[in-house]
């Protein structure tokens, strides 16, 4: 089965206020290495940051957590070119978890607001 993941909205002000405080920590604890190097490289990462952070949001409201489930968000990926189609890839236990819920693939949107 199939599953469709939109796009949370994420304030940008509030990637850019928790990147400015917490820094590394804030990206290592949110995004996987792939994903950081790709943003930070940009002229202003934040609105890469946000978008990647309302696709792994939106990802787990999708699958439908429960009470005692727990995803580590760095083991939900956003990948693809600058303006070319996006693909999430989930590894480790987001990936088994997705999968143990009856799910095979999935697409995504992503959307950006201005910062």
């Amino acid at each position: 089965m199939q599953i469709s993941v939109g796009n949370d909205i994420v304030d940008n002000a509030r990637i850019k206020r928790a990147l400015t405080r917490y820094g590394k920590k804030f990206l290592t604890r949110i995004y996987s290495e792939t994903e950081i190097e790709y943003c930070m490289c940009k002229v202003d990462p934040v609105p890469y940051l946000g978008g990647r952070f309302a696709c792994k949001e939106s990802f787990v409201k999708a699958i439908g957590l429960g009470k005692n489930e727990v995803i580590d968000l760095r083991e939900i990926e956003l990948f693809g070119t600058e303006f070319g189609k996006k693909k999430l890839v989930i590894h480790g236990k987001a990936k088994e978890l997705f999968q143990s819920k009856g799910f095979d693939s999935i697409s995504v949107s992503i959307s950006h607001a201005s910062t």
